[in-house]
């Protein structure tokens, strides 16, 4: 049987040489995707730890000439090394290979409206820095109305992001004590519709973004490749290579906060959709709701479970007179952790507000469970430090809503999602292309350091 695959724009075109990135077609009997698939093993085999030359052989029953080959191409490329002698089993000591992960890094950036989450990463995905960084003059950014953020953003300059992006990569590079050339990939994750493939956000709630090109212009400024993904997918990612995600074939990320989404994870396959949307359930309609969601639209998820929905459901009960310890003077900059706090020093509105939305959460959880029929739900973002009676009660409405007791399969964990851990997720979505075989890798990164200062050398 002779495996197909959807085609989109792009498919068959090759790197462009100027830094951007490209997927890569199948053709029958293509030679060269013979020899990627080989190397892909090779490089799997050497993830997992040092092995020889002869252990490799073993693991991935490829010929020891094969291996000879490909051995020394990683080796010349820097990607891997040769780490001392191995335990002889009455020969010479094998030679003991390894991922270089000292001399090759990568930069992982989380993106909002407001500021830069930024990490170093060494190849095992270890942040050797990490900081977070503002975003200056991004005035025309802010929500103008309603003060819950049911308004949609004016469209802030792509130009004025694109410059900091380069001079916060840069910057911590530089403090990362490490090498702008050394660094393997750029990953950044970015909230609203984005076009892995393309490295072209679609569409992005915070800055007003319409068909932005983003990777494509920072990789030709920075010289290195940039994979540009929606942040819940990178976030993802990082669940399936180190979190709970590991080893688990069919599971879903649902992130609460400002927005609700979800990266959904198919037979160990990143589900992105055919526009990068799938897994943007903040936006299933909900019958019978007429609020406004900050995308435009009436009786989304996201309007009824965010984090604005539960300080809405705070105003709206202060305006009954409801009594409350929460000043409605304060209602639009209460932050998830002081209602938390509220609500467990026994403040029913606080209390009542994220049993809603944790509700609401829930019965769009269902639908996932009753469309994807996962084995795992990880529920992360910054709306999960309000605490477990938001999630509890997510948690009980999935259960309530779920199709022939799927639910009972299904495992619910809370894990929330720190800045550091949004911007590994985001070197993490370079990770998955080096390490992925050919046949599923979205785009080409650029050769190792090592090969280019050896090119230069030679010239």
């Amino acid at each position: 049987m002779t495996a197909r695959r959807s085609r989109r724009p792009g498919d068959s075109s090759d790197a462009t040489g100027d830094g951007q990135l490209s997927r890569h077609g199948i053709r029958r009997g293509d030679r060269q995707l013979m020899v990627d698939m080989n190397r892909n093993l090779v490089l799997n085999v050497l993830r997992t730890g040092a092995a020889s030359r002869a252990d490799v052989v073993r693991t991935t029953g490829l010929s020891p000439t094969t291996v000879s080959a490909i051995v020394s191409e990683l080796i010349e490329s820097g990607l891997v090394n040769e780490v001392g002698e191995g335990k002889s089993s009455g020969g010479r000591p094998p030679l003991l290979l390894r991922i270089d992960d000292e001399r090759n890094y990568i930069v992982g950036l989380k993106v909002t409206r407001f500021d830069i989450s930024i990490a170093v990463t060494d190849l095992r995905a270890e942040v050797l820095h990490s900081e977070l960084v503002q975003l200056d003059g991004l005035g025309a950014a802010e929500l103008s109305g309603h003060p819950f953020g049911s308004s949609r953003a004016t469209e802030v300059d792509p130009a004025l992001v694109l410059d900091q992006l380069c001079l916060a990569t840069a910057d911590a590079v530089r403090k990362a004590g490490v090498g702008l050339d050394q660094v393997v990939g750029i990953g950044i994750g970015l909230a609203g519709l984005v076009d892995a493939g393309t490295g072209i956000c679609r569409y992005s709630p915070a800055f007003g973004w319409r068909n932005v090109a983003v990777a494509g212009p920072l990789a030709r400024r920075l010289g290195r490749p940039v994979l540009v993904d929606n942040d819940v997918n990178t976030l993802t990612v990082a669940e399936q290579w180190f979190g709970r995600g590991h080893g688990v074939d069919d599971f879903v990320v649902v992130t609460v906060g400002v927005g609700v989404g979800a990266g959904i994870v198919i037979d160990g396959k990143l589900c992105r959709g055919s526009r990068g949307a799938a897994g943007e359930i903040g936006h299933l309609p909900v019958g019978g709701s007429t609020i406004r969601c900050r995308c435009g639209q009436r009786g989304c998820l996201e309007a009824l479970s965010s984090d604005n929905a539960v300080l809405r459901y705070i105003d709206e009960a202060l305006k009954r007179g409801e009594p409350s310890s929460v000043s409605r003077a304060d209602t639009s900059s209460l932050t998830m952790n002081e209602v938390r706090e509220a609500a467990e020093s026994g403040d029913p509105v606080a209390a009542r507000a994220l049993e809603k939305a944790g509700h609401a959460l829930g019965v769009g959880i269902a639908t996932l469970v009753n469309l994807l029929n996962p084995r795992l739900i990880i529920l992360s973002g910054e709306g999960t430090l309000a605490g477990p009676l938001r999630s509890d009660a997510a948690f009980a409405a999935m259960r309530e809503r779920t199709f022939a007791d799927l639910d009972r399969d299904v495992e619910f964990v809370v894990d929330s999602a720190d800045d550091v851990s949004w911007a590994r997720g985001a070197a993490c979505i370079v990770l998955g292309e080096l390490f992925s075989a050919p046949i599923h890798r979205s785009v080409e990164l650029a050769p190792i350091a090592r090969r280019e200062r050896a090119v230069e050398e030679k010239a």
